[in-house]
């Protein structure tokens, strides 16, 4: 599929008007015996529309391939896209830039910003990217099917989704006068995710809901109804593993290697909502995000089984992910949540609280296989009324609170600063 023109500029002797009115004074220049003159008005209208031309024919056939980059990054860390820009015709390309619209939050930015020129603001606003910085890449002089390669550094900021559909192409004629641009292919769009940062914390909350007992260094149990093998006594072994069976035959002491078994999953439950309404909490919620980020890979590590459920955001359907294909998983939908957008009451004069919209169905159908649920708030006042906590009572579900949490009806409740291996808000 061809990709579509996505915007022209020109001066203003190339303009359509200017074009016209070049032409009609030539013929009329002409028709009163003004040759001189009409010769003049003709060169004028010929140069704007090969300076037209020229610059529609310079953009065919000009390719970008992108390579390299991660999926994801967590803030402070870089990566580098080796991009290779090729000219397939042999008309030559007197210049070209590769433009680079960037991320609201501007989680994502390459080196070499620059401030956006006055009539690049208007688009970016209209197409929902950052209006202070974008970034670009120039070239000069990309001859007859000659391909360039280059490497581009960008640096993780914090926490978002950048997606690099919005790149583009920008060209045009030798005499400056007309500039066309386009995006770049869609084959190449996609989506990079920064994920939350991730911080020092402690499981113990979770190993200790899950077994109620002391766990191993890699947080997994032995089930001793099931030998896997045995192997030569050694000393620093405990001799509840030595195999007394074989030892009572009079064979040499050897210990039984018992089959490792996972634990029971643990799902948290996000409600961004109670971070958002009248009075956001944005810099809490990005320190909430990152300790379960934070606790995500470290449970991953223990080889406990974690599961999310993200309710209802600005960028789509509520999400619950029960089975991740792996930590990655769940910290690439950390980082694409955003709260809904402010509601505001019916005379559109003060902003009121969203209720959070999980996709509950889901989460009742999947509850059985799981080992405990997380309920994560910001405080107590924002849990009255939830439906999830009637469902899912104390016994399989507790609840963390950004802010030191109130007794709130029988279930279990935890400070999330307190999971921090530093504990406290700061």
């Amino acid at each position: 599929m061809r990709d579509k023109l996505l915007l022209s500029r020109s001066s203003l002797l190339v303009s359509l008007p200017v074009m016209g009115i070049s032409l009609v004074c030539s013929a009329l220049a002409a028709f009163f015996g003004q040759g001189r003159l009409a010769a003049i008005l003709m060169f004028l209208f010929l140069m704007a529309e090969a300076s037209r031309l020229w610059a529609l024919a310079s953009i065919r056939k000009v390719s970008v391939t992108l390579a390299g980059g991660t999926g994801g990054l967590f803030p402070g860390e870089e990566a580098e896209f080796q991009i290779r820009v090729e000219n397939g015709k042999f008309l030559p390309v007197v210049w070209l830039e590769l433009f680079f619209p960037l991320a609201p939050n501007l989680c994502l930015t390459p080196q070499g910003c620059r401030e956006p020129d006055e009539w690049e603001t208007p688009q970016l606003k209209e197409e929902g990217f950052c209006q202070t910085k974008v970034g670009e890449e120039r070239f000069s002089f990309l001859l007859w099917y000659e391909s360039r390669t280059f490497t581009s550094r960008w640096r993780a900021n914090r926490r978002g989704i950048y997606s690099i559909a919005g790149w583009r192409l920008r060209t045009g004629d030798g005499f400056g006068l007309t500039q066309v641009e386009r995006p770049i292919s869609s084959g190449q769009a996609r989506q990079l995710a920064v994920y939350p940062k991730l911080v020092k914390v402690v499981p113990d909350l979770f190993l200790r809901n899950l077994w109620n007992a002391d766990t191993g260094t890699r947080g997994v149990m032995e089930d001793p109804t099931v030998i896997r093998s045995t192997r030569d006594y050694m000393t620093t072994d405990s001799l509840k593993h030595i195999n007394w069976r074989l030892a009572a035959r009079g064979l040499p002491l050897t210990v039984n290697i018992f089959e490792d078994i996972l634990p029971r999953s643990v799902h948290f439950l996000v409600d961004g909502e109670s971070f958002s309404g009248p009075d956001p909490h944005l810099e809490e919620l990005e320190e909430t995000l990152s300790i379960l980020a934070s606790q995500l890979v470290v449970l991953e590590e223990r080889q406990v089984q974690c599961g999310l459920s993200l309710c209802r955001g600005r960028g789509g359907p509520a999400v619950n992910l029960f089975a991740p294909q792996g930590v990655e998983e769940l910290l690439r939908a950390l980082a694409a949540y955003q709260p809904m957008e402010p509601k505001w009451d019916e005379d559109g004069t003060k902003i009121t609280a969203q209720t959070p919209v999980f996709e509950e169905n889901g989460i009742y159908e999947a509850a059985q296989g799981v080992g405990r649920f997380y309920y994560i708030a910001y405080d107590t006042n924002a849990l009255s009324g939830i439906r999830l906590l009637r469902r899912l009572d104390k016994s399989v579900l507790s609840v963390l609170t950004y802010r030191e949490p109130r007794p709130f009806g029988e279930f279990e409740m935890v400070c999330l600063c307190h999971l921090k291996e530093e504990k406290g808000h700061g």
